[in-house]
């Protein structure tokens, strides 16, 4: 008898961008990282591509990819991010699937997820259809090869989704325990009654559909699931893999028994510290014992065809005690009890969604129909340009789907169709409703992608008056803390600033002129993120010690809708003042130079009405600015005084090194002055040499004796965090 354990990790993290600008913007939450997804891959994507496996002494033994020896999936645009910003660790988990199917008799470890992880049995039956069809693009297009298994988000399950995966090739997925109906063993006539967790999950069980097709379910161990995630099983890898094999029932197996658990993979350092670690440790256990046998799912399948059948709890999930209710309802279930809280803003939020879907979808049908024989079927092929961008290939798409040239603006008006549809698919993701405020982070990520995808409604369908159903539905979505009061409040205060258009994204890109080198003013196509793209430009700029101003023409394009625009812009920056933008949507062209004469004239003398008078509404200021452009830009402007502040506070403070040490010793507490100014001036000269190249190692064990001898507090997560960049 063969005993087999999998251990299958999640990892997941919600779509985070601007849905404007295609970036995520600084998260202030996840400091010192500039957002969740930096924070989440530092503590736990990352090192679980190289964790460490330590010997009895606390050296180094080996490091292992704990990918390669794991069941495990990714949310697709969690990879989509991590393809952009953090190559290295992208590279290695696609490396990890080709590892581990050599590890595991050909079958990569890899499977796919339904694509924004939504939840399957509250969508439509066209949504269930486009998720299961992107996520098996994404996984192909990323791992190069057809996936065997997908998860499902929140494991939800119901019959009409698990037809879609069948019908699309899927040979599997994974359920909790609770997730199964009634059972029927090979051999016998009746089924049994399992509900309550009380399935075996030991065995793999064939789940036949209506239509005749079927569909492998796996069900993990819930109680081992449950202590890895949320108990101790992570404070000790040994011990964690000794709690693995004698997991297994003394008597009533399976003949090849197959242990399996299911868990969240930021388990693995990010919810739990060096649970990474914990990780490889119990798998290096678990192989050397030669007790059991690591495998995954497609593999033991393969070796262990089911022989017994099963039927679900229709709408479950592995997170909700209530079946579906987290994503709909007020049922009770939430991340941090209070009682003064409560969750009825879920089943308005999703209400003012599901109109809006439902009303944008005839829409799409009847102005899809202008370009496309089938509208939804070039939806669901529509995957090929969300993986791989370009304008070029948005457009070849088009004309190919539309089997005719299209001008400019039926592209546009096509794309943005599809644009449209996918912010209204990504508005379900399900984190949305999964935690307890209607204001959270999540919650107004998906109301930003409603936004975006009731913008590009109204822009198409300008008479239909979209907006004021949308606002009114909100409305009736309350808000757990006064202040906030709605759900039509936190659109007004929240979303609604984060809107882009080709003036802003002009005005930040002037902006951003003001402080580049003379040779660089024209030389970036990017207007600092991937969205738009300067496709001609025509800036000057003077330049005083005192005030800059950059005024001319430039040309910008949106890489996703297609729109372009020729704007003239003119910005200025007064030292110590704020900064202030123009933008008009006519260039001026040879005949208007004496127009830009006394633009600049009045940049000159500081003449704001000018400018007002000039641009009229389109005036920006700092504040217009997107987020990381403001940070960047504030840093440039206060760099110069901050340099002095801090050699000034520096200079004091090695000035009085021999007296600080002689407080030390005499344990006589430094005036708070001092301790103020050796804490800013001792945190940057680390924050430095963690920089320098080469690592300056002198200065950091100087400064680290100086603080700890003086008793002064480092900025650890600062330093940390600066560490961590260094090592990657």
């Amino acid at each position: 008898m063969t005993r087999s354990i999998c251990i299958h990790s999640h990892f997941y993290q919600p779509p985070r961008e601007n849905p404007w600008l295609e970036e995520v913007e600084i998260q202030e939450s996840a400091a010192p990282y500039h957002d969740w997804n930096e924070r989440v891959t530092a503590e736990c994507y990352g090192p679980n591509t190289a964790a460490r496996i330590l010997d009895g002494e606390g050296w180094i033994r080996c490091i292992v990819n704990n990918y390669a020896r794991i069941s495990f999936n990714f949310g697709p645009t969690l990879l989509s991010w991590m393809e952009k910003k953090r190559p290295r660790f992208y590279e290695s988990i696609l490396s990890a699937d080709r590892i581990g199917a050599e590890r595991f008799s050909g079958h990569g470890p890899a499977i796919a997820q339904v694509y924004n992880h939504m939840i399957m049995p509250l969508a439509n039956a066209r949504d269930k259809e486009t998720q299961v069809l992107w996520g098996l693009e994404d996984f192909r297009a990323r791992f190069r090869r057809d996936p065997e298994g997908m998860w499902l988000a929140e494991t939800a399950a119901d019959t009409a989704t698990l037809e879609v995966l069948a019908e699309n090739g899927i040979s599997f997925t994974i359920l909790a325990p609770r997730q199964g109906a009634s059972v029927r063993i090979s051999g016998t006539a009746g089924w049994k009654d399992v509900s309550g967790e009380r399935i075996d999950p030991t065995r793999p069980y064939t789940c036949v559909l209506p239509s005749g097709r079927s569909i492998v379910l796996f069900f993990y161990n819930g109680a081992l699931s449950r202590e890895v995630a949320f108990g101790g099983a992570l404070r000790n890898g040994g011990t964690f893999a000794s709690m693995l094999r004698g997991a297994f029932p003394a008597a009533g197996l399976f003949p090849s028994p197959l242990l399996s658990i299911a868990t969240d993979g930021e388990t693995f350092g990010h919810h739990h510290k060096y649970g990474d670690m914990a990780l490889a440790y119990c798998l290096d256990e678990l192989e050397k014992s030669g007790e059991v046998e690591l495998t995954i799912y497609s593999e033991y399948l393969a070796k262990h065809p089911p022989q017994d059948e099963v039927r679900i709890v229709e709408n479950s999930s592995w997170s909700c005690a209530h079946g579906v209710e987290r994503w709909r309802n007020d049922c009770g279930c939430c991340s941090h009890f209070r009682a003064e809280w409560s969750q009825r803003w879920r089943k308005p939020l999703r209400d003012a969604f599901d109109q809006l879907r439902d009303r944008l979808a005839l829409l799409f049908e009847k102005r899809g129909a202008e370009f496309f024989t089938d509208p939804w079927a070039v939806r669901n092929r529509y995957i090929s340009v969300v993986l791989r961008r370009s304008a070029g290939d948005t457009a070849a798409f088009l004309e190919r789907e539309a089997g005719r040239t299209l001008s400019s603006e039926e592209k546009t008006a096509a794309v943005s169709l599809l644009e449209m549809e996918r912010n209204l698919m990504l508005m379900y993701t399900s984190c949305g409703w999964f935690f307890d405020e209607l204001s959270g982070i999540e919650t107004l990520q998906v109301m930003a992608y409603a936004a975006r995808a009731l913008e590009l409604g109204e822009r198409l369908f300008p008479g239909e008056d979209l907006g004021k159903q949308f606002r009114s539905a909100l409305k009736k979505a309350p808000s757990n803390i006064a202040e906030f009061r709605d759900g039509e409040r936190l659109f007004d205060f929240f979303i609604i600033p984060l809107r882009a258009d080709l003036l802003r994204a002009g005005a930040h890109y002037a902006v951003s002129a003001l402080f580049l080198e003379d040779d660089a003013i024209c030389s970036a196509d990017r207007v600092g993120f991937s969205s738009y793209r300067i496709l001609r430009c025509s800036l000057e700029r003077e330049d005083n010690g005192v005030k800059r101003f950059v005024t001319g023409n430039i040309r910008i394009r949106s890489e996703v809708t297609l729109r372009e625009a020729e704007l003239f812009v003119a910005a200025l920056y007064r030292e110590g003042k704020d900064v202030l933008c123009g933008v008009s949507s006519h260039p001026l062209q040879d005949s208007g130079a004496e127009t830009a004469l006394r633009i600049r004239e009045a940049l000159w003398s500081e003449d704001e009405q000018v400018l007002v008078d000039f641009f009229g509404h389109n005036v920006f200021s700092l504040r217009h600015l997107f987020k990381d452009g403001q940070r960047s830009i504030v840093s440039l402007i206060l760099s110069p005084e901050v340099s002095v502040l801090t050699g000034a506070m520096r200079k004091a403070v090695h000035g009085c090194s021999q007296i600080m040490s002689l407080l030390s010793a005499l344990s006589m507490p430094a005036p708070d002055a001092f301790r103020k100014a050796a804490e800013v001036a001792l945190n940057d000269d680390l924050r430095k040499a963690l920089t320098s190249t080469p690592l300056d190692i002198i200065s950091l064990e100087r400064r680290v004796a100086d603080a700890a001898a003086w008793g002064i507090p480092l900025d650890t997560a600062s330093l940390g965090h600066e560490t961590v960049m260094r090592l990657e």
